[in-house]
């Protein structure tokens, strides 16, 4: 393949440093995988330019949309600017609905797994129903598989060498082994009156899904939607993982060899 950055930039856009050690990262090695969905966008965007200014608004939002959510979980108080208060509401709203407890050290860690040699970082772990859980939150308009490879990866790690890693190496021990995987999908919506459309609100634009696509639409005031999802059978998602980090691997094999990674 052919270089087109330095082994220090593809170093710091595709893995973490753990301990003197570079890993590859989950989601960097998950990207290798056909992205239908995302072809899809790109093919209904203005431009190449256009597209990638609105997923660089979608990350912001997302940061900010994990920002509130920390805030919430360990006591802090954070003020939400009008625009992201329906993602606020959800969450509460999910709290209302399920047992849950989290603390400021299990939220955004990094993991490591040291026999298959790849680093991330997960959202939160929670005893979520009374089971000790991984729970990654997303902003997207659906729950998509490409979410179980990305989970599998947190799950196995986090099983095989069960400790986290804060920002200064120091490790987090955890009280036991994770037994489930899920999805906490938020979003904030207008339901229109007349049709029942929905439209997302999003810093990248907003999304009408639904409804009548010829209604003058009369939209509600913001509203909030979660959605929590399961993931089971780890196993088969950890080796769909596996494949695509042995296609990563193949990919991008020069600097792997050069980092001496190969």
């Amino acid at each position: 393949m052919k270089k087109d950055m330095s082994i220090e930039e593809f170093k710091r856009r595709h893995g973490y440093v753990i301990n003197g050690i570079w890993y590859p990262r989950v989601t960097s090695i998950v990207d290798i995988k056909s992205k239908p969905a995302l072809y899809y966008f790109y093919a209904n965007a203005e431009n190449f330019e256009a597209a990638q200014e609105k997923k660089t608004k979608a990350a912001q939002e997302g940061t900010i949309v994990h920002e509130i959510l920390e805030s919430i979980i360990s006591g802090r108080e954070i003020i939400v600017p009008p625009e992201f208060i329906g993602f606020k509401r959800g969450f509460e709203n999910f709290l209302k609905e399920h047992s849950f407890f989290s603390k400021q050290e299990w939220i955004e860690k990094r993991i490591k797994h040291s026999n298959y040699r790849y680093s991330g970082t997960f959202d939160i772990l929670a005893e979520l129903d009374g089971k000790f859980s991984l729970v990654d939150i997303k902003t997207a308009l659906e729950v998509y598989d490409d979410y179980r490879l990305q989970t599998a990866a947190y799950y196995y790690a986090l099983n095989e060498e069960p400790f986290l890693i804060d920002k200064t190496g120091r490790k987090i021990v955890l009280p036991k082994f994770i037994e489930k995987r899920y999805i906490l999908r938020i979003n904030q919506i207008q339901v229109c009156e007349i049709c029942g459309a929905k439209k997302y609100i999003r810093s990248m634009g907003d999304k009408i899904k639904g409804g009548d696509s010829n209604c003058n639409h009369k939209f509600s005031d913001i509203l909030d939607e979660w959605e929590l999802k399961e993931f089971d059978n780890p196993e088969e998602d950890f080796k769909g993982f596996l494949a695509c980090k042995d296609l990563w691997e193949w990919e991008y094999r020069d600097y792997l060899k050069e980092i001496g990674y190969l």
